[in-house]
């Protein structure tokens, strides 16, 4: 069925990538299945080396129907690589404070990305594993997954290093 939704956010940064990035992002929204809500989300990042990003995040979400403070946390480690490539890294966990099970999910991705046949088409690469839990009464076992998507870039043919799948 379908799920409407409004939101509006405010985004504050400070700083920059080469020397560190703090920005902080507010939305306010409603959504048919979750009622009014806010969620906030907090980055920290920074480049080193020119060709090494390494970003932090850490998101909460409450709403009129969430049981407490629903959230993820992630660490991303991208690599610029030349001829318009890059690889990226990520470890990441995602829960909810008043849920039977808090910690819902744990697990890492990598992604590789490149352009292909045109300047302005960018293809990704991505495989994962995580290990979700969704009732106390299960036990972890591993979920693969593996992912293929396109960029087009619009307006612009300046290659972006970031995965678009994640």
């Amino acid at each position: 069925p379908l799920d409407p939704y409004v939101k509006g956010s405010y985004v504050f940064e400070r700083g920059k990538s080469e020397t560190g990035l703090f920005s902080v992002r507010e939305t306010l929204f409603w959504q048919n299945s979750e009622g009014a809500g806010e969620t906030t989300r907090l980055d920290l990042e920074r480049i080193f080396d020119s060709t090494w990003l390494a970003r932090y995040t850490v998101s909460g979400t409450r709403s009129q129907k969430s049981n407490g403070l629903r959230g993820y946390t992630s660490v991303l480690l991208l690599h610029g690589i030349a001829d318009r490539r890059a690889i990226a890294f990520e470890v990441g966990a995602d829960g909810q404070t008043e849920a039977s099970v808090q910690l819902h999910d744990y697990g890492f991705k990598i992604a590789y990305r490149q352009g292909i046949l045109r300047r302005w088409l960018i293809m990704e690469v991505r495989t994962s594993v995580d290990w979700p839990r969704d009732y106390i009464y299960q036990q972890r076992s591993a979920s693969f997954g593996i992912g293929l998507g396109f960029e087009m870039l619009l307006g612009t043919e300046e290659f972006l290093a970031r995965p678009i799948t994640f």
